[in-house]
């Protein structure tokens, strides 16, 4: 009974040595082929007759990974704008509007009508006309002296009677510029509605004229009393009175007009004359 029970003990134990000799030995060639995560190590005895045991050891490996993040990060943000606006007024000083005005001098030409007395032995005829004058650029009264000269025409009826006609008129006149409507073409230029009206010196030859009583009549009756005309200067008083439209610029003023130059003399009505005249003026 001694006996046996000390086999039964030994026996345990040899039993016991060779199981952990062999963990032993598995863990000894388990670390001599190095750990491998989730590796089979199949371990097997291929002998006849005998029954193949697989045991599968599963080893895992942790590695700790200590992840220091110390992050200071300082965002310094400077928004400054600076919105500089650079403003450059360019003034154009324009040179101050020049308005002819003062003395001036200046040049016509036109067409003079014949009228009253004239009428019925002269027709049209040419007409030009130079002037003096001095008007302030914005005075309403102004003064002008001018020359006129005309060569009326000759009518069928009469033209045996006269031969070239001629009269020359000089006139002192008053010009009153009326002050309306002076911008209608811009502040560069000045526009003028003017009359004008003075004395009147006539002196004429070669002109035929109507009278009321006596005088030349044409055989047959026809036509009218008349005065054939003379070789020599005749000289009448008269006056003229008309009235015009300007445009004036820098030193230049462009004219047109239209006046009644007058005259009566012993046995002749009152003999006109109508010049229509476009001119130019120089200050």
């Amino acid at each position: 009974m001694g006996v046996f029970m000390s086999f039964r003990f030994n026996t345990k134990t040899l039993f016991g040595a060779a199981a952990m000799v062999a963990f032993g030995v598995s863990l000894a060639t388990a670390q001599s082929t190095g750990p491998k995560s989730t590796k089979r190590i199949p371990i097997s005895k291929d002998q006849g007759g005998e029954v193949m045991k697989t045991d599968t050891v599963t080893l895992y490996k942790t590695d700790t990974l200590r992840l220091t993040n110390t992050v200071t990060r300082i965002d310094t943000v400077r928004n400054t704008v600076t919105n500089t606006v650079t403003r450059i007024d360019t003034v154009t000083m324009s040179p101050a509007i020049r308005l002819p005005g003062g003395l001036y001098f200046g040049i016509g030409g036109g067409v003079s009508a014949p009228n009253g007395a004239l009428y019925n032995p002269n027709s049209a005829g040419p007409s030009a006309q130079v002037q003096l004058g001095w008007q302030g650029a914005k005075n309403i009264l102004g003064l002008r002296g001018d020359v006129n000269y005309t060569k009326p025409g000759e009518d069928g009826l009469y033209s045996s009677y006269q031969a070239d006609p001629e009269i020359v008129n000089f006139s002192a006149d008053a010009k009153l510029q009326l002050p309306f409507m002076n911008h209608l073409f811009g502040a560069m230029h000045r526009f003028a509605l003017y009359g004008i009206g003075g004395y009147t010196h006539t002196m004429f030859k070669n002109l035929p004229v109507r009278v009321e009583s006596g005088g030349t009549t044409l055989p047959n009756g026809q036509g009218v009393p008349f005065l054939p005309g003379q070789n020599d200067w005749t000289h009448v008083n008269g006056w003229n009175a008309g009235g015009g439209a300007s445009l004036a610029w820098g030193r230049t003023e462009l004219f047109v007009e239209t006046r009644v130059l007058a005259f009566s003399k012993d046995q002749i009505p009152q003999a006109r004359q109508m010049p229509f005249v476009l001119g130019i003026n120089f200050y």
